[in-house]
């Protein structure tokens, strides 16, 4: 998927988008100092949100325990 909203993010915690299966939600700064944060499913990097000029102080907020 991509970068999502804080609500997005707290619905995916929450199970409302179960069917998607993410596997973890990365809480990190843009590049222009706003907060963001990255859904990264399981067919995807688990490095997609690593620290680089666009992602900056990266964390990991969430990730599904199954």
């Amino acid at each position: 998927m991509g970068t999502i909203s804080k609500e997005i993010a707290d619905d995916v915690i929450a199970g409302k988008y179960e069917d998607d299966y993410p596997v973890k939600i990365v809480k990190y700064t843009n590049q222009w100092g706003g907060e963001s944060y990255g859904l990264i499913c399981r067919h995807e990097s688990p490095n997609r949100y690593d620290a680089s000029d666009y992602v900056i102080n990266p964390t990991l907020y969430w990730e599904r325990n199954k």
